[in-house]
């Protein structure tokens, strides 16, 4: 069972920790320009709770925002887009480092086993430089360009020259933005991409489409290897992945699944900062992580609100079901 579970809601623990982010329009990824050894720390904090993948603080990023918000030249704001990616691997190396003695001093058959942990270089939709929470609803799309799309994704694509594991073009609401997007990867065939819808529901993207629809217009090319769903309710993903089993066998995918807690994002009641309110679905998260697996699911993880502790569950209930079936 070929299954790597992803990191957690990294965004939330900066903010636990007491950096109030919610208010800036670069959000985390701010961290990257004034506090890079707190990025790595919360890289770590992830790496040591047993995740396998990690993603990049660059998901509010983009070349354009860093030089809006940020004032700097589109040279500068390129650096930093990569730096995220430096800080990844050096938590990476770091991590490794420590976790081989560990393992060298133990008789223990898990950590003999893991694997070094790879990095995943972390993309929103066109929708994060507007800065309005429009990846939750799509409705920015008839105000932006097909070439605005091309142009802001290639852009920040430069992520992949600074090494990464895997590209992932994630909380997207749109299908058609999916597409445009789609179409773009093929000039970049080693990128090892995955792109993820963000769902209203168990059947419909944030912008009203299918889903299920939606999946199939982005992998009907056969660039895509992994598509998936995050930053939705738990309650979502299996009847989202059950309604494309027949996507799956024609196209022999895999999905990528790192839904939120549960909990929503609020920010008409709560002003600019917002706040995430309702339950906490956490108690149903970790159950239900064996049926997606069946379903197909070879990439678990959390988004927002999701916690190092809560990426440990998932780690503890993915290494139960790999030493079952040995």
């Amino acid at each position: 069972m070929n299954v790597l579970v992803l990191d957690g809601g990294a965004s939330t623990e900066i903010n636990n920790m007491g950096y109030s982010i919610h208010g800036d329009p670069l959000w985390s990824s701010r961290m990257l320009m004034t506090k890079p050894e707190l990025i790595k720390g919360v890289h770590k904090s992830f790496l040591e709770h047993g995740c396998d993948i990690i993603q990049t603080i660059s998901y509010q990023a983009s070349i354009s925002g860093i030089q809006k918000y940020a004032n700097k030249t589109a040279e500068e704001a390129k650096e930093v887009m990569q730096k995220s990616v430096h800080l990844a691997r050096e938590s990476v190396e770091e991590f490794w480092k420590d976790y081989q003695k560990k393992a060298e001093a133990s008789d223990s058959t898990i950590l003999a086993d893991k694997k070094k942990p790879l990095v995943c270089g972390c993309l929103g939709a066109i929708a994060v430089q507007f800065f309005n929470a429009g990846e939750y609803s799509g409705a920015y799309i008839d105000e932006v360009t097909e070439q605005e799309i091309i142009d802001s994704t290639d852009q920040d694509c430069s992520l992949l020259e600074a090494g990464i594991d895997y590209l992932a073009l994630e909380t997207i609401p749109v299908q058609k933005e999916a597409e445009i997007v789609t179409k773009l990867l093929r000039e970049f065939p080693n990128a090892n991409p995955w792109i993820s819808f963000q769902c209203k529901d168990g059947n419909h993207i944030g912008h009203g489409e299918v889903f299920s629809d939606a999946v199939q217009s982005v992998v009907q090319d056969g660039l895509l290897k992994y598509v998936g769903v995050n930053c939705c309710s738990p309650l979502y993903v299996t009847p989202l992945l059950q309604s494309v089993q027949k996507q799956r066998k024609a196209y022999s995918l895999e999905f990528v699944t790192y839904p939120n807690t549960g909990e929503i994002w609020e920010k008409e009641t709560f002003g600019e900062t917002g706040k995430f309110i309702g339950d906490n679905l956490m108690s149903s998260f970790v159950p239900a992580v064996p049926e997606w697996i069946d379903l197909g699911a070879s990439i678990i993880g959390g988004c927002c609100q999701t916690t190092p502790k809560d990426i440990q569950g998932l780690v503890d209930c993915v290494n139960g079901l790999k030493a079952s079936k040995k």
